[in-house]
């Protein structure tokens, strides 16, 4: 009986970790991130604004303890054909600029028309280059 059981638990202990819930919620609502091995993307998701319009918001997480000198948000907003919406480059707050260890950089993408899961994709980059890169 004992086997039987740590037979059955152990599979789906392995399972639970494998699943990034965060990440999951992300790919339901039509997003997907690609950071670069300085920073880390939390917390990101969508709101409805009351001009009938959406953003996306989240934070920057510094993966190490050196401050992130250069580099730059992208956003791309497709449809389902893969047609480019809108893109461009997002603002963030400097906080992963500085020496603070663990302090998030909050981002906030307006976008132009309301977000509809279903027909739009967005994907967001962080690029370790300069603006002018």
């Amino acid at each position: 009986m004992k086997n039987l059981l740590l037979a059955v638990v152990l599979p789906l202990l392995a399972v639970g970790c494998a699943v990034n819930p965060e990440k999951t919620a992300l790919q339901a609502q039509g997003i997907s991130t690609d950071g670069a091995s300085t920073v880390a993307f939390q917390n990101v998701h969508l709101e409805n604004t009351a001009n009938g319009t959406s953003q996306i918001r989240g934070s920057l997480e510094r993966i190490g303890r050196d401050p992130v000198r250069f580099g730059h948000l992208d956003y791309t907003v497709t449809d389902t054909s893969g047609k480019v919406l809108e893109s461009g480059k997002a603002n963030y707050s400097g906080a992963i600029k500085q020496r603070h260890p663990r302090t998030a950089s909050r981002f906030t993408i307006p976008l132009k028309q309301a977000w509809q899961p279903s027909l739009h994709h967005a994907t967001l980059v962080w690029d370790d280059k300069t603006h002018q890169q």
